[in-house]
Parts: structure tokens; sequence; C-alpha cells
């Protein structure tokens, strides 16, 4: 009767975890279509301020530009000092989303430390934090929360750092690691170069290309713009992903949770057969004893 106690408790205890993970796998669903829309509306703005920085690095007049500005499009960056911005969850329960963000940063660091280059860290997420606080304690800069809440702030707060650290010729080339929301199916791990500010030779998002400067400080507005909507674009597409892995993670939970109720259920009722079966063999025995 014990072990039937026992195999009882087991299923229900199964089943309660089981509706948690559903619950998550619909909330998480809720969370991606808000996501993927958000996302989508920033696309075309990223897209049209990287061409009209794609016009200023190749409009041959970089000399023109004051010091200041001129720093985010020099090539020489690249012999400076180098800023990693890595995107994690706050949360677990997702899958491989954090490990290839953190396993393909690690690979970059010690390639960048054995090229010789000094490597700084802005760290996103507590995932991440947890991952890096220890052993490259010393090359952490700034760590920030990564939830709807802070979302804003965050992105501002890493701008300005970004900002500030190349004006005070503290880095030099800057990369943000994050995965890129594809489909359902698909999410992609990113490296992608924010600093020295480029694009691809050809524009992408077509009707910016005849335009004039005015102002002193137009440039250095747009370079603000584009370093913010390349930090705002990397969070949302890092916490789509997230919400995708999450989703799909509960919902394998889910599923091999029915299993394991089907094959305990199934143990269960044989348990019980068994002893019925058990009791009657005794009765009958002791029937024909009398």
């Amino acid at each position: 009767m014990s072990n039937l106690k026992q195999l009882r408790n087991r299923v229900r205890s199964i089943k309660s975890t089981q509706k948690i993970t559903k619950a998550m796998h619909v909330v998480s669903a809720s969370k991606l279509k808000k996501l993927k829309e958000k996302a989508e509306g920033l696309n075309h703005y990223t897209s049209v301020l990287g061409d009209i920085m794609h016009d200023i690095s190749t409009s041959g007049n970089l000399m023109d530009l004051p010091i200041c500005d001129r720093k985010f499009f020099s090539e020489d960056l690249k012999k400076m000092s180098h800023l990693l911005v890595i995107m994690t969850s706050e949360r677990g329960l997702c899958g491989g989303f954090n490990s290839s963000v953190i396993r393909s940063a690690k690979r970059d660091i010690a390639r960048f430390q054995k090229e010789g280059k000094q490597v700084k860290l802005l760290v996103i997420g507590k995932k991440g934090c947890d991952a890096f606080s220890r052993k490259y304690a010393d090359m952490i800069e700034g760590t920030y929360h990564n939830n709807k809440a802070s979302s804003a702030c965050v992105s501002l707060e890493v701008k300005n750092k970004i900002m500030e650290m190349v004006e005070n010729e503290e880095i030099g080339a800057c990369y943000m690691y994050y995965n890129l929301f594809k489909n359902a199916m698909t999410q992609i791990l990113t490296t992608e170069q924010v600093l020295p500010a480029h694009t691809a030779d050809e524009a992408e998002s077509g009707g910016v290309s005849e335009y004039e400067y005015e102002g002193e400080n137009v440039v250095h507005n747009v370079i603000d713009l584009y370093i913010g909507g390349q930090i705002n674009y990397g969070l949302l597409q890092s916490r789509a992903s997230e919400e995708c892995s999450r989703m799909t993670a509960m919902d394998n939970a889910t599923r091999n949770a029915g299993d394991l109720i089907d094959s305990l259920t199934l143990k269960l009722n044989r348990s019980r057969q068994a002893i019925i079966t058990t009791e009657l063999t005794e009765i009958i025995s002791g029937a024909e004893a009398v």
C-alpha cells in the first residue's frame, strides 16, 4: 500500500508541475507576440539610421567632423580596447538561450586577449552576470537587469556608457552579443559590430540617399540615435528569442510530464491490480480451506 501511496503522490506532483509549465507556455506565447511586433517596428528605424551612418562614413568628409565624432567611424578603433555588450536573460527555464551567447562571448574574449587586446564587458541580464562575475570580474564595466520594466532605462544607460567610453578613449571597437529572433523555430546567435560604425555597402531601407547636414551637433545626434537604436533593437530581439526559447522549453516539459503521468498511471493501475488479485487469491484459498 505504501508503494501505491508513493505513486499517487508522484502523479499528483507531476500534474501540478504540468499545470505550471502549461501556464508558462501560454504567458511566453503572449509576450512573444508583443515583442515581435515591437522588434519589427524598430527594424526600419535602425535600418534608416544605419544607412545614414553608412553615407556619413563613405562621404569622404570625415576629416571635416569634430574629433569627438570622427572617433566613432575610425578603423583605428579596432586597435584599442574592445568592449563586448553581452545580452542574456534575467530568468532561466529557456533552454540553451543563455549558454550559446555566453560561450560565444567567452570564445571571443580569449581570441582578443590572444591578439593582445584589452577586453571590457557590459553584461545585461542576471544569467550573464552570474556567468562572468567570477573569472571575468576585472573586465566588467557595468551590469544591468533585462526585463520589461527596465528595458528603456537599460538601453539609455548602456548607450550613454558606450558614448562616454569612446569619447574618453577608454575603448575602440564595440561588439554586441545577442540572439536574433527569426521565427518560432529559429533564433540566430548574433555578434554585431556597433563600432566602428559601418553598414552594408548597399543601403537596405531605400528612400534615404540625398540629404544635407546642418548644424554642429547633427552628426553627433545621429551617432547617439544610432547606438541607442542598436542597443534597443538587440535587447528587443534578445527578449523575443528568450520568450520563444522558454515557450519551446515549457511545451517540451508539458509533453514530457504527460508521458511520465501516463507511465506512472499505468504502473499504479498494475500495482493496484496485483494487490486486488493477491487479496482475491487469499480469500478463495481461505474459503476452500474452510
